[in-house]
């Protein structure tokens, strides 16, 4: 008798469940070329007619994918198999005829790090895109890339259930619900819970650790086995303790994935980079010298772990409703991008992860991008119009302008309430009156950070983000004690201002030597000459950049200075020490920004509470 009650009980909680939710079957052991099959059993249908959407644009990408292109031999069912009447009404929209009828919707979707026929010139970002490589065992799975929804019907409760060979391992933020072997079911809230988790399979090189109240997972593929787990966790340990701190003593989320995928060849987007989500994020980057790509995820992870503040705890109704077919973008991606581009760089200086020139040249830097960007309208207008090509390809700025208004808006924060406040107080005020599951009014943020903060503040966010006058870095800065020449002539050390290049054998050369100064004539640097070392370190395309830093940092005018080329002398191939002394040349540079060395007790106040009293 309780052996059929229970029989009952499992059916009746199937059959509800099928029909209140989507089940979803994607079958990696079927994946054939380069293409993974899709089953997805839809809630039950109420109208006679639907459509099936997805995604054109996804949230942190700002620009249009048109996931729709990578779908083939879509195909919408009855429970018997019988098929439905489908019209493909444009790329990411199928109008299913018949809907009461519907209970799955089968389709194949291709990999986009790969070309194929329909791609099109618009290649996805790959953070943001689909990997299928049965042959090599690895998986990038965006959901958004594979799943869609019926419209109407998002806000539905996901199982996603994903089989594959028993080799390899997924990792996600995603809740998992059962396991085996050889497959995963996992579960999300809605269709927004479940397009903002990333799954990564792989041959399983996964690590996890609790730092601050949150178990943190980091999962690696990299083919020739450049870089581990536990290498990125050794990283990025020290960052998020830091991280902590900055956020008020603890992690604001329970979980946290660090999903790593490292290539050996070409993208076909030609870029590299991450995508944002509110557990995880996604990194696509390519296999390089150990040190340096440890110190690249340590720069990126930076970033996008502070989007667990913005925008999961802080954001606009357009992004908390977002439209993924015909999105309404929010006025404040300087908020979103811009104060974590800022969060992720006053972290590691105000605990000392780096030193404040260091901080100092990455901001000055941002002025220089800011500078080329040239955006002249309002940051609102810029925003919320990021999709318009003529702002799409200045989309870059938000992590230069963005950073700047952050920097600049956290140091009037201070200096207007005497140092009782700073920006990341008022974010976690503002984490609190809003969080996850509220949305801010977009045309009423600025007036409700006014309310928590002084008049001085709201009229810096009116003139300067929702305005178009320029940023007043003289002034502002000067509140810390931080100098700021837009124009300033030196004398540097210079490295003979050659032209470098990489030859046929991926070797630094001496591409062109027009613009040769004394130094570089001194040395006798002659175009063609591979460079093999400059003044005792190995050079190598890993290494040149930080080669010449180095050697700009260490050498004093007069100073020795060895090279060593390869080079052709009489018909032979010859290594060549090359010698002289170095020099300094005249420098014109732009957007100077340098800590003045005897501040006042006001400027030391204000640069106590922005670095913390210890820089």
């Amino acid at each position: 008798m309780k052996k059929n009650l229970l029989i009952l009980l499992v059916v009746l909680t199937t059959s509800i469940q099928a029909q209140e939710s989507y089940t979803i079957n994607i079958d990696l052991t079927a994946a054939k070329d380069d293409r993974v099959p899709v089953e997805i059993v839809v809630p039950a249908i109420e109208q006679d007619e639907v459509e099936y959407h997805m995604a054109k644009v996804v949230p942190g990408t700002y620009s249009i994918s048109d996931f729709g292109r990578f779908v083939a031999g879509f195909k919408a069912l009855d429970e018997d198999g019988n098929a439905l009447e489908v019209k493909n009404i444009s790329t990411n929209r199928w109008v299913i005829k018949d809907a009461s009828r519907l209970d799955k919707i089968t389709y194949w979707i291709e990999d986009s790090f790969d070309d194929f026929l329909g791609y099109g010139s618009n290649k996805l970002f790959e953070p943001g895109g689909m990997s299928i490589e049965a042959d090599k065992g690895v998986f990038v799975m965006n959901t958004f890339g594979f799943i869609g929804y019926v419209d109407g019907y998002k806000f539905k409760p996901f199982y996603l259930t994903v089989i594959h060979d028993e080799e390899i391992q997924g990792a996600t933020s995603l809740k998992k619900t059962s396991s085996t072997s050889t497959s995963d079911t996992y579960t999300a809230e809605n269709y927004n819970f479940l397009a903002d988790a990333p799954i990564m399979y792989s041959e399983p090189d996964i690590v996890s650790k609790e730092i601050a109240g949150a178990t943190i997972t980091v999962s690696v593929y990299s083919p020739n086995k450049v870089l581990s787990a536990a290498d990125v966790m050794d990283t990025i340990d020290e960052l998020m303790e830091a991280q902590a701190k900055y956020l008020g003593g603890k992690l604001p989320v329970d979980r946290y994935a660090y999903l790593i995928y490292l290539f050996d060849s070409q993208t076909i987007s030609g870029s590299y980079g991450a995508l944002e989500h509110s557990y995880s994020s996604l990194y696509a980057l390519p296999e390089m010298d150990p040190a340096r790509i440890s110190q690249t995820v340590k720069d990126v992870a930076a970033h996008e772990f502070f989007h667990i503040v913005t925008p999961l705890n802080i954001h606009s109704e357009e992004i908390h409703n977002f439209n993924y077919i015909e999105p309404k973008m929010s006025q404040h991606l300087w908020l979103y991008e811009g104060v974590t581009e800022y969060a992720s760089q006053h972290v590691q200086v105000k605990y000392g992860l780096y030193e404040l020139d260091d901080f100092l040249n990455e901001m000055r830097g941002k002025i220089n991008q800011q500078e080329r960007y040239n955006v002249n309208i309002p940051y609102t207008e810029f925003s919320e119009n990021i999709l318009e090509p003529k702002n799409e390809r200045k989309y870059g700025d938000v992590y230069a302008g963005g950073a700047l208004i952050a920097w600049c808006l956290d140091l009037t924060i201070i200096n207007s309430t005497n140092g009782q406040k700073d920006l990341q107080s008022v974010l976690r005020e503002l984490s609190k009156q809003y969080g996850p599951l509220k949305a801010f009014k977009d045309e009423e943020l600025f007036s409700e950070i006014e309310k928590i903060t002084t008049p001085e503040v709201g009229s810096f966010l009116k003139k300067y983000v929702g305005g178009s006058e320029k940023l007043p870095y003289a002034e502002i800065l000067s509140w810390a004690g931080i100098k700021y020449a837009p124009d300033n002539d030196e004398m540097v050390i210079t490295a003979g201002k050659f032209a470098p290049g990489l030859n046929e054998d991926q070797e630094v050369f001496v591409a062109g030597t027009d613009n040769l100064n004394e130094f570089g004539k001194d040395l006798d640097l002659q175009e063609g000459d591979v460079l093999l070392s400059w003044n005792g370190n190995v050079v190598s395309p890993e290494t040149f950049s930080d080669v010449i830093q180095s050697y700009y940092g260490e050498v004093e005018a007069g100073d020795k200075v060895t090279v060593i080329v390869r080079r052709e002398v009489k018909g032979k191939i010859k290594n060549v020490k090359l010698k002289a002394k170095a020099k300094k040349v005249k420098s014109s540079q732009k957007h100077l920004l340098k800590a003045v060395e005897n501040p006042t007790p006001e400027q030391q106040k204000v640069k106590d509470f922005w670095l913390g009293s210890s820089n």
